[in-house]
């Protein structure tokens, strides 16, 4: 649909034709464009026809532009151009297909919590590089957050810095009369009359960590005076703590929205290393297991050969949520997993020798697929750990398995390190898509 005063499909706005609409915002319209000297397509935005000639907005739309410019970070989005043409102010900048965080979280609800806590982080990278260029965003909100599926995941870019100011309070630009921000996830400070800086993007960012997390806002209300009231007195908002994983979010919510300044984290960068540091943590419940029951007095205290595979199994266990993960994505938020197939090398051999060294049978791929699917079966159930198991092995093959010390000589799956087997470990990402089916639900 058109919008009158805005350029139509086919039509040139400077160096870029323009192709479909994408959305309409508060400063204009953003537009689907092709730039054809070097075949790439962009977000164009136009500023609005009647908001053209105001002084204001025409310098707030080339700050956006020559903030974002100024930055190179893979977690901002870039500028590729901006200008005048006809009388028409237009930016044109990365095009991200994802969509925004706000229209997925509106969708979809939640993501997992380890994919909420990635996203996250990576937006705290992209505000890193801005505060290090000595801008302040201002307006971080899921609106303000584009994502797009990338090879290893989900990928989020930080957006729209059309009312970013500089650290130093030079050139601030504001409109009559208004407070520039989005209320919802103002730090406190700000709706007393102070001015924004690292920490209140940094209280904003936890806001938004927060609305990952939950699918909502932290603070509602029917006014804006009842959600300005909630931020300067309710708590933090905080997750039932019924993993070590939940229990380490909430201590992060509670420094990135604290209602003191100098309680929060000193920077996005201290942030996104906090947040980073509770991704590597295990699946566990808070509540430690007990311990074993003590051997009969006078009984020998023979070792336990099973514990050391307990131990593999937890770690396993680790590594497939990770992988879950992106599993979790594709349910929740309909996300389709790429063709690749794994590459010669992972390819199966026909020859090779079993863990203990004897010839390969045919009833060892029985075992390394039921050894396999034991490591997986508490993260994936019964079904998919079964069906992800047989994936590998068919597309990777025993013998490479055995190579990359997958088994021990029983069989038993001992968790290898797969950093230097990127074939093996992709072929087990793409089995957990091919078993989207057969997982069970994310949490």
């Amino acid at each position: 649909m058109s919008v009158a005063g805005y350029p139509e499909p086919g039509e040139m706005v400077g160096p870029f034709r323009v192709e479909r609409q994408l959305g309409v915002g508060g400063m204009g319209v953003v537009f689907a464009a092709l730039d054809p000297v070097l075949d790439r397509r962009v977000a164009l935005k136009v500023i609005a026809p009647h908001l053209a000639q105001d002084e204001t907005f025409r310098a707030r739309f080339t700050r956006e532009a020559q903030a974002q410019a100024s930055l190179d970070s893979p977690h901002v989005v870039h500028v590729y151009a901006h200008g005048e043409a006809d009388g028409r102010l237009y930016i044109a900048t990365q095009l991200v297909d994802g969509g925004d965080l706000g229209q997925l979280l509106a969708r979809h609800g939640a993501p997992p919590p380890r994919l909420a806590l990635d996203v996250i982080a990576q937006v705290a990278g992209g505000l890193a590089a801005a505060h290090a260029r000595g801008l302040v965003h201002r307006d971080i909100k899921p609106a303000n957050v584009l994502v797009a599926q990338g090879d290893s995941g989900m990928r989020a870019y930080l957006a729209d810095f059309g009312i970013a100011r500089r650290v130093d309070g030079q050139a601030q630009l504001t409109t009559s009369g208004g407070t520039l921000g989005t209320p919802t996830y103002m730090a406190p400070e700000l709706h007393l009359g102070s001015e924004p800086g690292v920490a209140s993007d940094v209280y904003s960012l936890g806001c938004l960590l927060w609305s990952a997390l939950s699918g909502d806002a932290p603070y509602r209300g029917t006014s804006d005076y009842q959600v300005v009231t909630a931020h300067l007195e309710e708590p933090v908002p905080q997750l039932p703590e019924t993993t070590l994983l939940a229990r380490e979010t909430n201590r992060v919510l509670r420094r990135a929205m604290a209602k003191r300044p100098e309680d929060r984290y000193p920077s996005a960068d201290a942030l996104r290393e906090d947040l980073l540091a509770v991704l590597r943590l295990p699946d566990q419940s808070v509540t430690p297991a007990p311990p074993p029951p003590a051997p009969p007095a006078g009984a020998s205290a023979a070792p336990d050969r099973a514990e050391p595979r307990r131990r593999r199994r937890v770690l396993v266990a680790a590594v497939a949520a990770a992988l879950l993960v992106v599993a979790g994505l594709a349910v929740a938020y309909v996300v389709t997993r790429g063709d690749d197939a794994p590459s010669a090398s992972a390819q199966e051999d026909p020859s090779g020798t079993g863990p203990g060294g004897e010839p390969l049978t045919e009833s060892d791929e029985e075992r390394a697929e039921a050894g396999l699917a034991e490591g997986f079966v508490n993260v994936a159930g019964p079904e998919g750990s079964q069906c992800v198991a047989e994936d590998v092995v068919d597309s990777v093959g025993v013998p490479a398995l055995v190579e990359a010390g997958f088994f021990d000589e029983e069989w038993t799956f001992l968790d290898p390190d797969l950093a230097d087997h990127p074939d093996i470990k992709k072929a087990l990402n793409t089995a957990v898509f091919g078993c989207l089916d057969q997982l069970p639900a994310a949490p």
